[in-house]
């Protein structure tokens, strides 16, 4: 990750307005760049003059260039710095940054925790909604052609290998076996044993949190691939994807208990 700081100084009675400037107008641009990853003002009040600074963090170098240009050490203003700022550096700083911070790994591993077991606002866990389901009521359909509990826990495990396949630095795992393995027909579930993919949904849970417990935050802006996703975007749909499996499942097994 790159970081990219500018430096501006102005007059103590324009520090307020300019302040405004810098947080609207004077950043918009780098929040619509495709590689910015976030932005900062920090602003120095002092007696005779007041410091500013714009501090960007970025993927990479190129991303930096999308904003900058190639000419990227060069420091770009706008016409309402005229006036207000006592000068015009010509140069920004750049620097290659490291991230030792992992908040937000930390935020995905809560969520996944939470999903799993519990304490979460909508109070429902996936130990929650299986803890009552028998082998019988795992593989049966609500009605023909929709797919079982059983069929579901599997579906939501082989996302979660997705993931971790990912991690590992498997970058053809999803491409070379999500027609096959996506969803598994009854009769391979059944030879797994509903305690058998009980078990590999803990497992899964487990590969996952220990892996995250490994990772910095830069970890979510790394991509799978070159041209693929960002491991934030695939984690964050792993959430997504069991909170929707796991109402999914409340549905069949309220049909199944009507129908019997």
């Amino acid at each position: 990750m790159i970081t990219r700081v500018w430096h501006g100084r102005t007059q103590p009675e324009d520090a307020n307005s300019y302040l405004k400037f810098l947080l609207g107008k004077g950043t918009a641009e780098y929040l619509q760049c495709e590689g910015n990853n976030s932005v900062k003002v920090w602003r120095q009040k002092g007696t005779h003059e007041c410091h500013f600074y714009t501090v960007t963090e970025w993927r990479s170098a190129e991303a930096v260039k999308s904003f900058a240009g190639e000419a990227m050490e060069k420091a770009r203003y706008y016409p309402e710095d005229k006036g207000v700022l006592l000068e015009f550096e010509e140069k920004v700083n750049h620097y290659e940054t490291f991230t030792v911070s992992d908040n937000r790994i930390r935020d995905y591993a809560r969520q996944l925790k939470e999903l799993f077991t519990g304490a979460n606002w909508h109070s429902e866990s996936l130990d929650k909604k299986l803890r009552d389901v028998s082998p019988s009521l795992a593989f049966e359909q609500p009605v023909p052609g929709v797919h079982s509990i059983a069929e579901i826990i599997w579906h939501c495990i082989y996302w979660r290998m997705v993931f971790i396949r990912f991690a590992q630095g498997d970058t053809d795992y999803r491409n070379s076996t999500v027609e096959k393995l996506n969803f598994l027909p009854i009769a391979e579930l059944k030879q797994k044993g509903w305690n058998g993919l009980r078990e590999e949904l803990q497992q899964s849970q487990e590969e996952i949190l220990k892996l995250l417990e490994s990772k910095t935050d830069d970890f979510l802006s790394e991509k799978t691939h070159p041209e693929g996703d960002t491991f934030d975007f695939i984690l964050e749909g792993i959430v997504q994807h069991d909170i929707y499996h796991l109402g999914q499942i409340g549905l069949v097994k309220k049909i199944i208990s009507v129908s019997r």
